[in-house]
């Protein structure tokens, strides 16, 4: 995970400006800008909403901050199972998992059916 330190120097530098270029849109000093780059102190938090809207970015991105989104699908299925079981593989091989999968009882010669609830973590 990359650090304020890290994530602020590579926001100045794609902009093409100097630490005392920098300094000077934040009204700091250029030694700030320093030790801000070299983890040895950080802005004051009343600032990073700022140093973010400046980047146009936002807070947590600044701060490497990574959010975990959790996605979920329901696939129903029924007589075709085999149909039905290939396009969950699909999802499966997609780092999707299954975290519920509910039939509905079989007698003889019936065909399964039910619901199959997915769920994919991502990491945004």
């Amino acid at each position: 995970m990359a650090t304020f330190s890290e994530i602020f120097k590579a926001l100045r530098k794609d902009k093409q400006l100097t630490q005392e270029q920098i300094a000077e849109i934040f009204g700091v000093s250029p030694q700030a800008i320093s030790r801000w780059e070299n983890a040895v102190s950080y802005p004051d938090i009343t600032q990073l909403p700022n140093i973010a809207a400046y980047f146009e970015t936002t807070v947590d991105d600044l701060l490497g901050i990574k959010k975990t989104v959790k996605k979920q699908k329901i696939i129903y299925f029924q007589f075709r199972w085999q149909e039905n079981a290939n396009a969950i593989n699909e999802y499966l091989e997609d780092g999707w998992m299954v975290k519920e999968m509910h039939t509905h009882p079989l007698t003889d010669g019936q065909h399964p059916e039910g619901v199959v609830l997915i769920e994919k973590t991502i990491l945004n």
